[in-house]
């Protein structure tokens, strides 16, 4: 069953060590070891998880981190290497192997590509992997199963708590605009409603709008940008800042023109998605109209175990507004 992850404990008959058999959500069983001393993440999303969990048996980061974003990080998690990363495009099971991780994890979306991948990236590793459900409200359970695999029970109760609370949060009554959401330097590459990347917005109950086509990312204009007419933008891309201020194109549309337009904060990660993982909790408690100084220190502290200065603090709210209409 997706989202059903169990823990069982067994003997091993080849000695007194004991292993788990986690049945992930895939619905795989899936033995493990109980000593796990190096974990690879599969992907961005994986990566956050584990680095908040229990960075210490992290390989690495499989996506370049930049060094504004290591600065706000725990200096064991921003010193790691960028490692291959299993779930691009390339084949990379040989440089997996010469890592000898214990255990690979995936994080995020439960669908048939990515439950091939698990499953033939064991089978050609002979490493054990699991996929583990990325649903929003699925974090405080996922986090203590993660942390009851790696032994780090008590971290993973605090963080699970403090999901709990933010996924608590009451969104704004009545409010259910339609929300546009982009990608790139340029605003156009608009994300899809009923995706991992716009899952905060279906929680606040409000309409992610993009152009028809397929797959997670869609082409766009601002003409039909404008046709769609939402009522709040949220882009990715800092730059977008200064493009929209000096476009008269952008000023078009409604929601840039009433002063609807945001670029949501990104440091050390995107508090939308990028990567689509427990960091878009932040996003969620930020869009339900939260505090997000307050918010910002406090998740940046907990989470990701880097208490910000006042300078970085600044660096990472620069520009952010209040995302109602």
């Amino acid at each position: 069953m997706f989202g059903r992850v169990v823990l069982v404990v067994w003997l091993l008959w080849s000695g007194t060590a004991f292993a788990a058999e986690v049945v992930d959500a895939t619905g795989r069983t899936v033995p493990v070891p109980d000593q796990i001393a190096h974990v690879l993440p599969a992907g961005p999303p994986a990566a956050v998880l584990l680095a908040a969990v229990a960075p210490e048996v992290m390989l690495g980061w499989p996506s370049p981190v930049s060094e504004d974003a290591r600065a706000m990080l725990a200096a064991q998690t921003a010193k790691l290497p960028q490692i291959p990363r299993l779930t691009g495009r390339e084949d990379v099971a040989e440089k997996i192997r010469a890592l000898k991780p214990d255990l690979i994890l995936d994080y995020g979306t439960v669908s048939p590509r990515y439950a091939k991948l698990a499953r033939t990236t064991q089978q050609h590793t002979g490493i054990p992997t699991i996929l583990l459900n990325g649903s929003l409200a699925e974090i405080p359970h996922t986090v203590r199963l993660l942390g009851g695999i790696l032994h780090r029970e008590d971290r993973a109760e605090l963080l699970a708590g403090f999901a709990e609370a933010l996924l608590a949060l009451p969104a704004a009554q009545g409010v259910h605009p339609r929300v546009l959401y982009a990608r790139g330097a340029d605003g156009l590459t608009v994300a899809a409603p009923g995706t991992d990347v716009t899952e905060v917005f279906t929680r606040l109950g409000w309409h992610a709008v993009a152009p028809d086509g397929e797959g997670t990312f869609r082409p766009s204009s601002i003409d039909a940008i404008r046709a769609l007419d939402p009522d709040i933008m949220i882009f990715s891309d800092p730059t977008m800042r200064d493009v929209v201020m000096h476009s008269d194109a952008w000023r078009s549309v409604r929601a840039v023109h009433d002063g609807h337009a945001l670029v949501a904060p990104s440091l050390p990660f995107g508090w939308v998605e990028e990567p689509p993982s427990i960091n878009r909790l932040l996003g969620l408690a930020w869009l339900s109209g939260q505090v997000p100084m307050t918010l910002g220190t406090l998740f940046n502290a907990v989470v990701y175990g880097h208490a910000l200065t006042p300078a970085q603090l600044d660096t990472v709210l620069a520009g952010v507004g209040s995302p109602q209409p």
